[in-house]
């Protein structure tokens, strides 16, 4: 395991190829073995934190370092993941260290599912579930819907993670069905029958029609900027999420960033959306952000190019934003 641990994290050069280092994850579990899988993750997380965060030299090596001895060596965070941590300091990125070694097992397991296709297999080299996973935070045990949810990569992950005792929505819009859904009804059927922690709705954006503070967590994967394409009301939407979620509730958005300032119609565009711009639409509805991860970027995109575009399509910079409902 150490040696497997020095090949994939040489000290010099770490902030700057966490890219790289993603990349290799899959490689590392084959040749490390299952086993260890636990522990990769963690050290997984702990990279991907560094992206949080200014760059500081050795001294995040140091935290990713200090992560692995303590899975290895047994010793945990258990005493700072009581009730008044997890009040105070839910969805930051601190909070994700501990999370991602607290919860290593159940993510693990969300992934390595046997009932997950081969089609959502395959978009994992690119996708980076163990990462986004354990930097949403979701417990097990939550209510959780996956908006704009498509076929339901991510609900299937998420219902995983959140157990037999939580509970996932898949939701799509009716535009969505009409033009995308057309095996929708045999896939999401064959996973709520594997599933009973699974369901999914055809509700609208603006109208979720959800009882407030119903939620624990929301997501939204690769699709804010879809909401602007088909002309969705944001500020509707924004504010039903919030209104649904329970007062500490988190709502992780991921998508593919455009060009500071884009306009709606370079969004249409190019299916990308600027991030400031999705930031201060969701904290106008009042939510607060608290974590950012750079693990979906790619600095080489020149994010001026459609996301389906030969030479980019599965690895377009994408920024990753927690949020929270104070």
């Amino acid at each position: 395991m150490a040696a497997c641990i020095k090949e994939w994290h040489p000290r010099a050069g770490f902030t700057g190829r966490l890219a790289a280092i993603a990349a290799g994850f899959g490689k590392l579990i084959q040749r490390c073995g299952a086993k260890h899988m636990k522990y990769l993750l963690i050290l997984a997380m702990a990279m991907a934190l560094a992206a949080c965060s200014p760059d500081q030299g050795d001294a995040t090596t140091e935290t990713a370092s200090e992560a692995m001895s303590e899975a290895v060596h047994g010793e945990s965070h258990d005493e700072n993941y009581g009730e008044e941590h997890h009040d105070n300091m839910h969805g930051t990125a601190e909070h994700a260290a501990i999370y991602a070694e607290h919860h290593a097992d159940e993510i693990a397991a969300a992934i390595a599912n046997p009932d997950r296709p081969a089609g959502d297999v395959g978009q994992d080299a690119t996708r980076f579930p163990a990462e986004i996973l354990a930097f949403s935070q979701i417990e097990p045990g939550s209510t959780v819907w996956d908006m704009g949810a498509g076929a339901g990569y991510f609900t299937r992950l998420i219902s995983g993670l959140v157990g037999p005792e939580g509970h996932v929505t898949g939701q799509n819009p009716v535009k969505w069905r009409d033009r995308f859904g057309a095996d929708w009804p045999e896939v999401h059927g064959q996973m709520m029958e594997d599933r009973a922690n699974v369901n999914f709705v055809i509700v609208e954006f603006e109208d979720l029609g959800l009882e407030p503070g119903s939620l624990d967590a929301v997501t939204m994967a690769n699709i804010y900027h879809d909401t602007i394409f088909y002309d969705f009301d944001r500020v509707d939407m924004n504010r039903g999420i919030f209104d649904a979620l329970r007062s500490g509730g988190l709502l992780l958005v991921t998508d593919h960033a455009g060009v500071v300032g884009a306009t709606a119609r370079e969004t249409r565009g190019l299916h990308r959306i600027d991030a400031e711009l999705a930031r201060s639409e969701i904290e106008a509805a009042g939510f607060v952000l608290v974590a950012e991860s750079d693990v979906l970027r790619n600095p080489e995109d020149p994010r001026d190019t459609s996301v389906f575009g030969e030479e980019i399509r599965g690895h377009t910079d994408r920024f990753t934003m927690l949020f929270r409902k104070p």
